[in-house]
């Protein structure tokens, strides 16, 4: 319905700039959308758009939503008008959960009819928010990374980080959205629902390498072993596969230097002025865990060369 009453007037509307935001969750993601979002350039699904995501015009209200701390307890303060990954919806629909597995999430192909569809409602989201510049968070987007890399005028940003540091917070956060989960059940629904399988009851991880899917099994969920391993699996195969107009962006790199990092994306995203100065975040601190040292070695050398993919210098 949504199309139907606005999409012509949709169509007529120029699309400058579509900017991806991505990476393995908990690498910083959410802080670099909110940076790009927060300049008023770029329209993104928000807060204020649940429950009916894919009726952007016809469900555009004002926020109701007060500012609180999210669920990850990690300092990020969100309200009805904080930007989220709620557009893997959309996937969600158009793909009738086709990539959603018993034992995890698949990596998958586009059809043209329903990539032309994506785009349609990029330009619904645009046209409700009065923008011609669109920016998607969406961690699931490495799932089907290589079609969005068609888009002419996309730019996307992968975020890493610390593999040992970075384990321990998806480990910590996997037992934390865990309990919640089981004391509160509606919380797992409305996770399955937006197609969030991270951590928690629900998680099933990306299945992206092969060497992941003969070994899973070899570590147990409860122990920084396996977390490593979705470390591995998920950052091998975006070393492997061919990017344009894409960049890396080290997590610790955001914590030490972080306006560095930012006048980077300025520059490739084209605002004019500089981005607002940061204050420097302090993220968790985790006891140094048993682990198993081949696989931390696999897992450091792939964050090197990550970190010889930047193309800002700190």
């Amino acid at each position: 319905m949504d199309e139907m009453i606005y999409g012509q007037k949709a169509k007529q509307l120029p699309i400058d700039q579509i900017v991806f935001v991505t990476g393995l969750a908990r690498s910083g993601t959410t802080a670099v959308m909110n940076k790009i979002f927060q300049r008023g350039e770029h329209a993104s699904l928000q807060y204020a758009n649940m429950p009916f995501l894919l009726s952007p015009n016809l469900w555009n209200r004002k926020s109701t939503i007060a500012a609180h701390e999210r669920a990850h307890k990690d300092g990020i303060i969100i309200d009805g008008n904080s930007p989220e990954e709620f557009d893997e919806y959309f996937w969600k629909a158009f793909l009738k959960d086709s990539f959603i597995k018993d034992n995890g999430l698949e990596t998958h192909r586009v059809n043209d009819e329903v990539f032309k569809k994506y785009l349609e409602y990029i330009s619904l989201i645009c046209l409700a928010k009065g923008k011609n510049k669109y920016i998607s968070k969406n961690n699931n987007n490495v799932l089907r990374l290589l079609e969005l890399q068609k888009i002419e005028n996309q730019k996307t940003f992968i975020l890493f980080r610390d593999p040992l540091s970075h384990a321990s917070s998806l480990m910590k956060l996997h037992k934390s959205f865990s309990k919640n989960q089981m004391e509160d059940p509606f919380s797992l629904k409305y996770f399955n629902y937006l197609g969030h399988h991270e951590f928690g009851l629900n998680h099933k991880p990306f299945l992206l390498t092969k060497k992941f899917e003969e070994n899973r099994q070899e570590f147990n969920i409860e122990t920084i072993d396996y977390w490593l391993s979705i470390w591995l699996n998920y950052y091998q195969y975006i070393m492997s596969i061919p990017l344009k107009n894409s960049w890396f962006i080290c997590f610790e790199d955001l914590i030490t230097e972080p306006d560095i990092v930012y006048e980077h994306i300025r520059s490739q995203i084209g605002f004019e002025t500089a981005l607002k100065s940061s204050k420097r975040h302090k993220p968790s601190t985790y006891e140094k865990p048993n682990y198993n040292k081949q696989l931390l070695e696999e897992c450091q050398e792939i964050y090197v060369q990550l970190s010889h993919q930047r193309l800002y210098q700190i």
